[in-house]
């Protein structure tokens, strides 16, 4: 892979561009479906503000997942002592008390379906476009905040001790290492990129031959 060197991203730099693209998505997609994107942003952040509104849920949940998980480690055998056994060993990344890993899961997933799903966009007006494009700004800034506040309300509860010797203020930074210093298209980049020109050229071929463009139902 050869040597490489760390870029340092400002989370200030990374919040614009999280709203910028919010912002052009927002401005394709209309004001109704930002709106919907909106008010579900603003239920986890009224989580994020009263935790102990989603901590039984999260409860809930990590039981029902715990055992789950111990009935299939069991082979569906019906040992209940032993079905007890591996339910209190299996231990996961959330539960009540720190339910912030179940709420980054969530926060992920509702990001993905929701901006993967396009409506009729046809008869989108020019002001639907701008309002769209606002409300898509302020879903951009609630979606890096909220994912931020997760991540660090998760880090709190899961090492209070290490977080704790950071003092009262700690600076956190995330920084992008070993970006390669050659040129664009060298080594297994070149082969990524052949790669994945013959998986579109097969694509293709394959819908030429079965007559349907791709998407076409």
């Amino acid at each position: 892979m050869g040597d490489g060197f760390a870029l340092p991203i400002s989370y200030d730099q990374l919040m614009l561009l999280v709203m910028g693209l919010f912002m052009f998505v927002g401005a394709t997609r209309g004001w109704r479906q930002e709106f919907i994107s909106s008010c579900v942003l603003l239920v986890l952040t009224a989580i994020l503000i009263q935790p102990g509104l989603a901590a039984p849920i999260v409860e809930y949940i990590s039981k029902i997942i715990r055992l789950v998980l111990a009935f299939i480690q069991g082979f569906g055998q019906l040992d209940f002592a032993a079905l007890e056994a591996r339910y209190q060993a299996i231990k996961l990344p959330f539960d009540g008390s720190n339910p912030y890993a179940l709420l980054i899961a969530v926060l992920i997933g509702f990001v993905l379906i929701s901006y993967s799903i396009r409506g009729n966009i046809k008869g989108v007006t020019a002001f639907s476009r701008i309002l769209g494009g606002l409300l898509g700004l302020f879903n951009g800034f609630l979606v890096i905040s909220l994912f931020r506040q997760y991540v660090l309300k998760y880090f709190q509860k899961a090492s209070p001790a290490l977080w704790a010797a950071a003092g009262p203020s700690p600076e956190v930074s995330v920084t992008v290492q070993g970006v390669p210093t050659g040129d664009l298209l060298t080594g297994e980049r070149f082969q990524i990129v052949v790669v994945l020109l013959g998986l579109m050229v097969v694509v293709l071929f394959i819908s030429m031959v079965a007559g349907k463009p791709i998407g076409e139902k």
